[in-house]
């Protein structure tokens, strides 16, 4: 039998607590440098992983080591390393945390250069491996007036009152370039390819905290959502609307991931089976993906183009 493709991984935070499981779990070996040792030996769900792990000194010799790379960091760092792995012969394989990069037009440079490399990746969009997903292309085939989805919490910015990253927009966080750009992948790989309204608006003119748009596309419904990551309350909720009845509801519950059943007993994050499917889908022929990432970034490029943003609040 072939050896396992062993894999590094570029960030201590979600990089660990999502990915390395993920990986492990699928047969994939995991090569690390010893300063993750701490992390991983220092998280319940995490421990029964270190001598699973490769240790290296250091990150250049995890990455020799390795095939494969997942890129877990902020989005502009990840675009650095991005561009430094396209140039290493030795790294054939990669997954990227989304979104890719802050805008559409450096991810669109990016994976154009990982291509022209011959590098075979996946995108961390993992909501096409929901439940909820498979209802929603279900309906799609139905007759419906109109779908809506709202999708309300409290992000852990606000909550603690942090000023990173994933709070503003240029570094590619807020609610739509960090929370929303989910749904645009969902809704570009269901067929929808154009917007007909975009609303942002947030505390400051530099962030996003809520994002309201309307999808459209030829021969589908259209298709409204809205996303407050500011909200006191917390849902993910989709519907169908349907002529002289009531509304169909697709999905109810607290969060995307709250309806994933994990394999394991152990107490974990509740997306890393979801990540799970995503390693496995680099087992998959690549003949449609190349052409779903351009379907994604093109919508990703319509919603910035015609999005307008509101007085701040």
């Amino acid at each position: 039998m072939p050896e396992p493709p062993v894999f590094t991984i570029l960030g201590s935070g979600f990089g660990m607590y999502g990915y390395l499981p993920a990986l492990i779990e699928c047969g994939m070996k995991v090569a690390l440098p010893e300063r993750y040792r701490a992390v991983v030996g220092g998280r319940r769900e995490l421990v029964q992983y270190v001598p699973e792990v490769i240790w290296c000194p250091g990150t250049e010799e995890a990455l020799a080591r390795a095939s494969g790379a997942v890129v877990a960091l902020r989005p502009a760092d990840q675009a650095d390393w991005m561009a430094r792995l396209a140039d290493m012969p030795g790294i054939r394989e990669l997954i990227l945390e989304k979104p890719v990069a802050p805008t559409p037009q450096l991810a669109a440079q990016l994976i154009e250069a990982f291509e022209r490399a011959g590098k075979r990746y996946r995108v961390g969009y993992t909501f096409r491996f929901m439940p909820w997903a498979e209802r929603l292309r279900a309906v799609l085939g139905e007759s419906t007036d109109g779908l809506s989805l709202d999708w309300t919490f409290m992000a852990h910015h606000y909550r603690a009152n942090l000023t990173n990253w994933k709070r503003f927009d240029a570094s590619g966080g807020g609610a739509l370039r960090f929370y929303g750009i989910h749904l645009i992948a969902l809704l570009a790989e269901l067929g929808y390819d154009d917007v007909a309204m975009s609303m942002l608006a947030g505390p400051s003119d530099a962030e996003t905290s809520s994002w309201n748009a309307v999808f459209t596309a030829k021969g589908l419904p259209s298709f409204a959502l809205r996303i407050d990551s500011r909200a006191p309350h917390t849902c993910f909720s989709i519907a169908a609307g349907r002529r002289g009845k009531s509304d169909l509801a697709i999905v109810d519950q607290l969060d995307p991931f709250s309806s994933v059943q994990q394999s394991s007993m152990n107490v974990r994050d509740p997306r890393v089976d979801v990540l799970a499917q995503l390693c496995r889908s680099l087992g998959e022929a690549d003949a449609d993906h190349a052409q779903r990432q351009r379907k994604i970034i093109a919508l990703w490029t319509r919603i910035e183009a015609v999005s307008r943003r509101t007085s701040a609040f």
